[in-house]
């Protein structure tokens, strides 16, 4: 897989977990939540030269960060 795949992958299921994290059922938000903390961190993992390590708290708690981060490095490897 391409990081680019990857990377829109983890996209994906941020995006689909979005909606449980808001759920009633709190083992239903807390599950997704930590569905959500294992993307950030294969993220994190798979583009170590891209990503900067100090933004991965940053990610954590805020999904809207998360995303502009990983659009901004989609960006990098279409130009390279």
């Amino acid at each position: 897989m391409t990081p680019i795949e990857s990377i829109y992958e983890i996209k994906e299921a941020v995006i689909d977990l979005q909606k449980c994290l808001n759920s009633r059922n709190r083992v239903v938000s807390i599950r997704s939540q930590m569905r959500c903390e294992q993307l950030v961190d294969r993220f994190f993992m798979e583009n170590i030269n891209v990503a900067e390590i100090e933004r991965h708290n940053m990610c954590l708690h805020d999904p809207d960060y998360f995303f502009k981060l990983l659009e901004t490095t989609a960006e990098y490897y279409d130009f390279r």
